[in-house]
């Protein structure tokens, strides 16, 4: 590496460091704390405000978690992720000066754009991500686009305020990257992720327990559902796309939830037709979401998204639009009611 190289690393290295320092002497100032895991909860986001409740914990700050949609209970086994509540009135609470959102590129998609200027005050807002879309729309913004997860942002976070990171702390924070890259499987897995996993596991993250939970969880019901969704896959030469769907009698005929189909997404990307895949479903609120994946590196799915309101990454994206699925002969689509 050239010297030039070393100093924009260096200069990088500052400058997280400095946020990091900023984000923290905030949040040990703060009267209450309302963490945000997003839109739709999964293991990074909600692994995110697991870990940011254990600091805030361990400092005496008051927290609450708001989430639009309670978390999947397979992630359940995360510190203080049963805490997490889904009513709004939280937003009324006058004691609440500080916003931490996790894995959200804006506020829209984190859910609360319109519930912010009802609050009884401005609170400061803390933008903690790692998507490339990311619209730095807090008061701090600690973003690294090129981070495998929202927790190797938060595993940086740590180390630059010389914070420890306990066995509990380490659960947390292996869970978010483990499942932001499909347990090491997808283009998001790099060196600087599997240094932090080495590092974590040394630190005493439960590996066994998060593999359990994340990994080796699959029921028959569930694997039913996959099985309907898989006998749907169909190829749209014109987009050269792999797509599939679900809709939300699918899935509440078997007792589950939109969430709980979500491993449908990386599941097809180990496809080898198509230059990405879509997974359409719909949600109980008369949504219909998408998830696009791909392994290609000339397709920037994040792109794609954008043009429908979402967001993403370049390998992983998604976005929600108002909308049913209809099917028609020439494949599915999102039909305004």
């Amino acid at each position: 590496m050239t010297g030039s190289g070393y100093l924009r690393i260096l200069s990088f290295l500052l400058m997280i460091t400095e946020i990091a320092q900023q984000i923290a002497a905030k949040l040990r100032q703060a009267r209450r704390v309302l963490l945000i895991p997003g839109t739709h909860p999964d293991g990074d986001s909600i692994s995110s405000t697991s870990a940011m409740f254990l600091y805030l914990k361990m400092h005496g700050v008051p927290a609450s978690i708001f989430s639009a949609i309670n978390p999947p209970e397979s992630l359940l086994f995360l510190p203080h992720a049963d805490e997490s509540r889904t009513d709004t009135a939280i937003f009324h609470d006058e004691t609440i000066d500080t916003i931490v959102v996790f894995d959200a590129g804006d506020l829209r998609y984190a859910g609360i754009a319109d519930k912010i200027p009802l609050m009884p005050r401005r609170p400061v807002i803390i933008n903690i991500d790692h998507h490339a879309s990311n619209e730095n729309f807090g008061d701090l913004n600690l973003v690294i686009k090129d981070a495998a997860a929202t927790t190797e942002v938060l595993y940086n976070f740590f180390r630059a305020i010389n914070h420890p990171i306990h066995e509990d702390l380490a659960t947390c924070l292996l869970t978010g990257l483990m499942t932001d890259t499909d347990h090491f499987s997808n283009s998001a897995t790099t060196a600087s992720a599997m240094a932090m996993a080495s590092d974590l596991l040394v630190r005493g993250a439960r590996l066994h327990v998060i593999r359990k939970n994340t990994q080796n969880n699959k029921s028959v019901t569930l694997l039913k559902l996959w099985g309907i969704a898989l006998a749907r896959l169909y190829y749209q030469p014109g987009a050269d796309a792999v797509i599939t769907y679900l809709f939300q009698k699918d899935y509440e005929s078997y007792g589950m939830t939109s969430q709980e189909v979500e491993g449908i997404s990386d599941f097809m990307n180990k496809l080898g037709e198509g230059r990405y895949v879509l997974f359409l479903k719909e949600t109980p609120d008369g949504q219909g979401t998408g998830s696009f994946r791909t392994t290609h590196d000339d397709v920037d799915v994040a792109k794609l998204a954008l043009r429908l309101g979402g967001g993403g990454h370049k390998k992983a994206a998604g976005f929600t639009v108002p909308g049913r699925l209809e099917e028609t002969d020439r494949g599915v689509k999102i039909v305004q009611k």
